[in-house]
């Protein structure tokens, strides 16, 4: 067994304020179906896969002392937008209400920035992947590493969604069964009987269609997986677009699978 991070939890004095300077800071998101009221005690917000998220809760006492967790951060352009450097995230973080702690940048481009939120909580803002690069070639290589990568996690996030779904929908047929067992033994002649019968094969069919779905995904995310190995060995451009539109294909099914 192995337990995942649900949230991470800052005690802190305005929850609201706190939670919107770290959404905008690191493109989260509220809960569309439990927005942060103003005057709440806790405010949360998820990333932009809706799997994790950091949960601001209201206490009286102040920040005391240097934080012994922190978050270290560096300019990203995964979600689509254009890729910053590390001095663009910077300016970006302090108009956002950010503060300069410590700057440990090298001459020679190596080193952080220490910033704390507008509550005093540090974190550390790194180079982008660009920036560490040496040359153009390597930091698309790498870019395209990393999208292999979270498509790999797109993946099994939708075929951990078949698996539940088709554990739901087999226990629901379960439930059906056993009605129509005890409902036929103690009234044959029900006139509910067909009705309860029709929708348990009806859900039996939905099912066998899932199964084949969460066959299909399985087969894909091995297939995917060794992909990644070859490209991680064998690096080829071509190839690894290809199976990042096959992916993408792949993914246009998502909307059906809880049909």
């Amino acid at each position: 067994m192995s337990l995942r991070i649900r949230h991470i939890t800052f005690d802190c004095a305005d929850p609201y304020l706190l939670a919107r300077f770290w959404s905008d800071l690191l493109g989260y998101r509220e809960n569309p179906r439990d927005p942060n009221p103003r005057d709440a005690e806790e405010a949360l917000i998820l990333d932009p896969q809706g799997t994790a998220g950091l949960l601001f809760i209201r206490v009286p006492e102040p920040k005391a002392a240097k934080n012994r967790v922190h978050f270290d951060v560096w300019p990203d352009a995964a979600g689509g937008g254009a890729q910053l450097t590390r001095d663009q995230a910077l300016q970006r973080a302090l108009e956002l209400g950010a503060r300069l702690v410590d700057d440990r940048r090298a001459p020679d481009g190596t080193g952080w920035i220490v910033l704390a939120d507008p509550e005093g909580n540090e974190f550390c803002l790194e180079r982008s992947r660009a920036e560490r690069s040496p040359s153009r070639e390597s930091a698309a290589d790498e870019h395209l590493r990393v999208e292999l990568d979270h498509a790999y996690d797109s993946q099994l996030r939708l075929l951990g969604h078949a698996r539940r779904r088709l554990a739901e929908i087999a226990a629901q047929r379960k439930r059906l069964d056993r009605d129509i067992s005890v409902l036929a033994a103690r009234s044959p002649s029900h006139p509910g009987l067909e009705a309860l019968r029709a929708k348990a094969r009806e859900r039996a069919r939905a099912e066998q269609r899932t199964q084949a779905l969460v066959h299909e995904l399985q087969a894909e995310v091995s297939s995917f997986r060794a992909e990644i190995e070859r490209h991680r060995t064998d690096p080829e451009v071509g190839q690894t677009q290809s199976s990042i539109d096959q992916l993408n294909a792949l993914l246009d099914t998502l909307p059906g699978v809880g049909d």
